[in-house]
C-alpha cells in the first residue's frame, strides 16, 4: 500500500484515542478532500443523468433493470387476476451465449518488440507461459464466468488486476505461509465513476480520474483499511456520517448505511499520479500519495473497462444483450400472458345472469348442487374456444426474434441429427461464432487488455525478490526471485515441461553445462523439461512493447476433437502415401492423449535407444559426421536455461 503516516492524528492539541467519535482534517486534507469529494459528485451527476441511450433512465434504473431481465425476474402482480409470467427467453439465450464464448477458450498469446520493432520471440514465449501460469494459479477460468456475464448483460464491465498476499495453510504450529500473486476482480459497474463520460472505453487510460466505491460490513472493512492506518481507522464510525470538510457535500448511499455499514472510496487518477481512500469520511493516505507506489510503474490504470455494443465514439458505455432484447422481451411476456388468459377464457367463460341474481363460482364444481338455477339462468358472455394455431404461430415469431437479437447456439442447427461430421460440426461452429459477432469481439478485446495488464503487473512485481535464502556456496544471503513452472509446454517440438526461474543474473558457463546436463539426464527417464532463466535487470534494462493476441483453444476431450482428429489423421495418411514423409508420433501420441484425457498410454522409447543407434553409427565407416550431437542451448543476458535453482 501507499506510504503509512507515522505521526498522531490531532485535532488540536488533542491527539484522536480509542473511542474518539470525530476526525479533524488537516489544512491539505481538507483542501484534497474537497476537490475529491466535488470530483465525486460530479462524476456521480453525470453518470445518473436520464439518457436517451438509456431510455430515459439513469445509469443505476438501466443497471437494475438488466439485471432483473438477465435473471427473469418475476414482477408482483399488481391485482388477483393477473398472471405473473417471464417466460425467460433472454435469460436462456444469454446462457447460451456465455455457454458459447467460455467452449471457445481463448487464451492469450504475448509478443514483445524491441525499440527497433523486432520481435523478441524468447521473452514472448516467457511471458505467455506467465500469464498462462498465474490466470491458473488464481482460477481465472472461475471469474470468467461472472466476468462475461456482466459484460453481456450491463452497459459496461470492470475489471482490476491486483498484486495481492494470499494466506496459505492453516494456523497450526506452522502458522500461515503468505505468497503474493495476481489476482483478477470484477468491478460491478455502480461501483464505478468515470471521470470523464465522453470517452470511449478504447481510451480507457485517457480517464482524468477513477472513483471506485465500496459498501461493506465493518469487520470486513477492518481487513481492509485496520493495517492501512491504525489510528484513522479507531476515529471510524458505522452508520450514516456527515462530510468533513469545508465543502458539505454528502457522499454517495450516506443516508441509507445501516448501524454496522461503512462505506469507502478508491480515488485515482493515473494522469496525476494520485491516490487517495475515503472511508467514512476520512481520507486514509497521507496527501501526496501517488498511484504508482501502490500499483506499480504501469502504462495506465490497473482496471480496464470493455463495452458489448458501441452507441458512439464520444460515450463510454455500450448496449448490452438484455436491452437489446428488452423490448421483444416484454412482447413475449404481454402474448403469453394473454395467450394464458385466453386459455383460462375458453376453460372458465365470464357468463352473465339475470339482474338481481348473483351465483357463487362453485356452482360450476364437477357435482355440485344448486337451488333456484335454471339453464338459461346463466349466458357465457365470450365463446370461443381458446388458444388458435395461428396466435401461436405468431408467438413463436416474437421468440424467433428475440433469439436473433441475443445469438444462437452452435449446435441448434444439428439438433435432430443422428449422425454429424466434424466438418458440419466446424461448419456450425463458425456460424455460431457469426451470429455472436459483437459477443466475440467484445471477449477478445477484454481478454486483449487483461492480457496486457497481467503482463504489466508481473512486471511491476515479479521482477523484485520475493524472498531470501542462504548460500552455502558463497556464505552468503541471497535474494530468492519467482519460478514459474508450465506443464504441457511445447518443448522441441513435443509436450514437456518448461521451468522459468527469475533471477538477477546471468548464468555462467559451469552453471550452463550442469543445466544442460540436467536436462539430458531427464530426458534418458522419459521427462521432456526445459529450464529458462530470466536476468531481470537485463530485462528491465530494455525498451521493451507488449502485444497481446488472443487465439481460440477449444477444449480437448470433446466430441468434436474427436472427430477432427480421426479426420486430420486420415489425411494426414493420404499427405504421407503421395509425398513419403511419414507423420511425427510423438505429435500423434501427445494429441491423442491430451483429446482422450489418458496419459502414458504409449511406452516410451528406451532411454538407451539413442545411445545404442549412436554407438552402432560410431562404428560404421562414413556415418561418424551423421551421429546426433546434444544440442547447446541458446543464453544470452536475457534468459538462458538452468536445472534447478
Amino acid at each position: 500500500m501507499a506510504k503509512k503516516s507515522n505521526s498522531p492524528l490531532v485535532e488540536g492539541e488533542r491527539t484522536i484515542k480509542e473511542g474518539y467519535q470525530g476526525y479533524v482534517l488537516t489544512a491539505d486534507e481538507a483542501e484534497q478532500y474537497a476537490r475529491i469529494v466535488e470530483r465525486i459528485s460530479d462524476a456521480r451527476t453525470a453518470r445518473e443523468t436520464p439518457r436517451d441511450e438509456w431510455d430515459g433512465m439513469s445509469y443505476e434504473q438501466v443497471y437494475f433493470s438488466n439485471k432483473r431481465a438477465a435473471m427473469s425476474y418475476l414482477q408482483p402482480k399488481r391485482n388477483d387476476d393477473e398472471v405473473r409470467i417471464n417466460t425467460g427467453t433472454t435469460e436462456k439465450r444469454i446462457e447460451l451465449v456465455l455457454n458459447e464464448l467460455l467452449a471457445m477458450n481463448l487464451e492469450e498469446e504475448v509478443e514483445a518488440y524491441d525499440k527497433n520493432d523486432n520481435l523478441a520471440k524468447d521473452v514472448s514465449q516467457i511471458f505467455t507461459d506467465i500469464v498462462s501460469r498465474t490466470e491458473q494459479i488464481e482460477h481465472a477460468k472461475d471469474k470468467d464466468i461472472f466476468i462475461f456475464q456482466e459484460l453481456l448483460t450491463q452497459p459496461s464491465v470492470f475489471v482490476e488486476d491486483l498484486w495481492i498476499k494470499e494466506k496459505l495453510g492453516n494456523s497450526s504450529k506452522k502458522g500461515f505461509r503468505v505468497r503474493n500473486r495476481c489476482d483478477r476482480r470484477l468491478i460491478q459497474g455502480v461501483q464505478m465513476y468515470l471521470g470523464d463520460i465522453n470517452l470511449p472505453d478504447t481510451r480507457f487510460n485517457e480517464q482524468p480520474f477513477l472513483v471506485k466505491y465500496a459498501r461493506m460490513n465493518k469487520n470486513e472493512g477492518g481487513l481492509l483499511f485496520k493495517d492501512l492506518n491504525p489510528e484513522k481507522w479507531k476515529a471510524v464510525r458505522p452508520g450514516a456520517y456527515k462530510s468533513l470538510g469545508e465543502r458539505n457535500i454528502r457522499l454517495y448511499r450516506t443516508n441509507s448505511l445501516e448501524k454496522n455499514e461503512i462505506e469507502a472510496f478508491w480515488y485515482m487518477s493515473y494522469p496525476d499520479n494520485e491516490l487517495q481512500i475515503i472511508v467514512n469520511g476520512i481520507p486514509f493516505l497521507e496527501v501526496g500519495a501517488k498511484y504508482t507506489e501502490e500499483y506499480g510503474e504501469l502504462s495506465g490504470y490497473h482496471i480496464t473497462m470493455v463495452s458489448l455494443k458501441p452507441y458512439s465514439g464520444d460515450f463510454a458505455y455500450g448496449k448490452p444483450l438484455t436491452q437489446s432484447a428488452k423490448t421483444l422481451q416484454a412482447l413475449d411476456n404481454e402474448t403469453i400472458r394473454n395467450l394464458i388468459r385466453k386459455f383460462r377464457q375458453a376453460l372458465e367463460p365470464p357468463v352473465g345472469t339475470p339482474s338481481g341474481k348473483m351465483f357463487s363460482r362453485n356452482i360450476w364444481n364437477p357435482g355440485a348442487i344448486v337451488q333456484g338455477v335454471k339453464k338459461n339462468d346463466v349466458e357465457k358472455l365470450i365463446d370461443h374456444s381458446g388458444v388458435t394455431r395461428s396466435e401461436m404461430t405468431m408467438f413463436d415469431l416474437i421468440e424467433k426474434k428475440t433469439n436473433e437479437f441475443i445469438g444462437t447456439s452452435q449446435t441448434e442447427p444439428l439438433q435432430g441429427k443422428t449422425q454429424v461430421t466434424a466438418t458440419e460440426l466446424r461448419l456450425a461452429q463458425q456460424n455460431a461464432i457469426k451470429m455472436l459477432g459483437l459477443s466475440v469481439l467484445a471477449v477478445r478485446r477484454l481478454k486483449e487488455r487483461l492480457g496486457l495488464l497481467r503482463v504489466a503487473i508481473g512486471l511491476a512485481n515479479y521482477t523484485k525478490p520475493v524472498g531470501k535464502e542462504f548460500d552455502p556456496i558463497t556464505n552468503k544471503i541471497k535474494d530468492v526471485y519467482a519460478r514459474f513452472s508450465i506443464a504441457n509446454a511445447d518443448v522441441d517440438g513435443q509436450s514437456g515441461e518448461r521451468v522459468i526461474q527469475l533471477a538477477d543474473r546471468s548464468l555462467n558457463k559451469e552453471e550452463k553445462d550442469i543445466m544442460f546436463q540436467a536436462e539430458q539426464d531427464l530426458k534418458k527417464r522419459g521427462r521432456n523439461v526445459e529450464y529458462k532463466v530470466v536476468n531481470v535487470k537485463a530485462l528491465q534494462d530494455l525498451e521493451l512493447y507488449f502485444y497481446v493476441n488472443v487465439v481460440s483453444k477449444p477444449l480437448e476431450s470433446s466430441d468434436l476433437d474427436k472427430a477432427l482428429m480421426t479426420e486430420m489423421l486420415n489425411q494426414g495418411s493420404i499427405i504421407s502415401q503421395i509425398t513419403g514423409r511419414p507423420m511425427k508420433s510423438n505429435k500423434i501420441i501427445d494429441k491423442f492423449e491430451r483429446v482422450y484425457k489418458e496419459h502414458d498410454l504409449f511406452e516410451k522409447e528406451a532411454p538407451t535407444s539413442l545411445g545404442q543407434l549412436n554407438e552402432e553409427m560410431s562404428q560404421t565407416p562414413g556415418m561418424q559426421n551423421m551421429m546426433p550431437k546434444p544440442q547447446r542451448p541458446s543464453v544470452n543476458t536475457i534468459e538462458s536455461k538452468m536445472p534447478r535453482i
